[in-house]
């Protein structure tokens, strides 16, 4: 199944997927009914839109603690189709976001809830198939109680930490990765710039968004034979700001692993280049952390530092930055497009009580409430709309706001040299385009929010 968009959920530093599709409508968290007899993972009953609803708590299903109904941040998923009579409770909502196919690695893993791994910004993103996470919902078990001197003692349950890996192939070796270290999973297909005079399982390097990257053969590394094919993949790992690729024969799955089922090496083990096993049924698996990545940055020192030379080089020729250019009034304006979230057709907001007067309404964004902020009457121009006009949704410190432009002219990118900053709280910098010709003023949209207390 081909997915084109998806709700991010958050469970600390964990992030989780979901298919708009599957979704109804996001929730505050209402009161919840407790069911006798109901399965670990159901919580109760609730009310949402006039229907009934089972409410399952998506953290017990991904075997992480449970989720805390009392936190602000705390949501209910209704959803669609044959699950709508139930609803999932999570952690966080985060955003939603278009994939980008080249992006997204699909698991073909029948028993498991996680169907692909989606790189967003610079989190991984465990896709979940909801139906797959429903059918782990256990029979009903009672708790066993017992009788002590006449009064009653639970036997709780109590929840196993655990931590989550990467599983993947070199030769027909099962090996993992701790996840807190994986930033990005990327095809194979790729330019790679040889180094000369490097090691053997040094690669070359790769451009990733304007990064240069050093990637290493794990296979050579280990010394396993090396067979090239359209399974391969390449591991962005970073540890303590530094970034590596791992080149890896395929992936196979991810995977939670209790601590009692994660074997560290002792201090005298003489091979450095894994850091433990993980107890998976009835087979073993090499794991690597942070400290086998350490060992590789370190010996392959010598051609990091070439890298980040290679690459001040390449940025003291190329600086720029990428911006939006709008319209309002018939003068144009810009923001950063790392600023910028989304932009949709105009649509009227609507009005909100006792609210200041910049503010023009709000609007729904797939069930996410976003106000929308009146540029015109924060620079004192006469409001003006037509078939063009847009709405640009900013996204600052996690909050989105829109702000109605009459259009949008270009996105383009600015030599830094073309920039020239001026004594302004909102119109911080002029652009200097086609060589002087055309000036763009350029907005700050976190000191404008800031000012204008949005």
């Amino acid at each position: 199944m081909k997915i084109e968009e998806i709700l991010i959920i958050k469970n600390g530093s964990e992030s989780f997927g979901i298919s708009t599709q599957d979704i109804n409508q996001i929730f505050r968290v209402p009161d919840i009914m407790p069911l006798p007899l109901r399965p670990r993972e159901v919580r109760g009953l609730s009310v949402l839109g006039g229907t009934i609803s089972t409410v399952v708590d998506v953290n017990m299903l991904l075997g992480i603690s449970q989720v805390n109904i009392q936190s602000n941040n705390s949501r209910l998923l209704s959803l669609t189709n044959e699950n709508s009579l139930n609803a999932l409770l999570v952690s966080k909502v985060y955003n939603t976001v278009m994939i980008n196919d080249e992006k997204i690695e699909y698991i073909d893993r029948e028993d498991d809830a996680i169907i692909a791994i989606y790189k967003y910004k610079d989190m991984i993103v465990q896709i979940i198939s909801i139906s797959k996470l429903l059918s782990k919902i256990k029979k009903i078990n009672i708790e066993a109680k017992t009788v002590n001197e006449q009064k009653v003692k639970d036997k709780t349950i109590v929840e196993e930490s655990s931590k989550r890996f990467l599983i993947f192939k070199m030769d027909k070796e099962r090996f993992a990765i701790d996840i807190d270290f994986l930033q990005e999973i990327i095809l194979s297909d790729i330019t790679f710039t040889e180094i000369t005079g490097s090691r053997e399982e040094i690669m070359g390097l790769i451009t990733l968004r304007d990064d240069l990257i050093t990637v290493i053969d794990l296979r050579t590394y280990y010394g396993f034979k090396k067979v090239f094919n359209e399974k391969n993949r390449i591991l962005i790992t970073t540890v303590n700001s530094k970034t590596i690729g791992l080149f890896v024969d395929e992936i196979v799955d991810i995977k939670n692993f209790v601590d009692k089922n994660i074997e560290y090496m002792g201090a005298d083990f003489d091979q450095a280049k894994i850091s433990g096993v993980l107890h998976d049924e009835n087979s073993l698996i090499s794991f690597l952390d942070d400290s086998v990545i350490c060992d590789l940055l370190k010996v392959n020192e010598a051609y990091i530092d070439t890298k980040e030379k290679m690459k001040d080089a390449e940025l003291q020729e190329n600086e720029s930055l990428e911006v939006i250019v709008f319209k309002l009034d018939n003068r144009e304006y810009a923001f950063e497009v790392d600023k910028v979230a989304e932009i949709i057709d105009s649509v009227k907001p609507t009005d909100v009580a006792m609210t200041e007067s910049k503010i023009d309404g709000v609007i729904n964004i797939r069930g996410q409430i976003v106000p929308v902020v009146s540029l015109f009457k924060i620079l004192g121009i006469t409001e003006k709309s037509h078939e063009d006009s847009k709405i640009i949704v900013t996204d600052i410190n996690n909050s989105k706001v829109g702000f109605v432009v009459e259009s949008v002219s270009d996105i383009l990118k600015v030599n830094l040299d073309d920039i020239q900053s001026q004594e302004d709280e909102i119109l911080t910098d002029v652009l200097n385009l086609e060589d002087g010709n055309k000036l763009v003023m350029m907005m700050n949209i976190e000191k404008m929010i800031q000012k204008e207390g949005v």
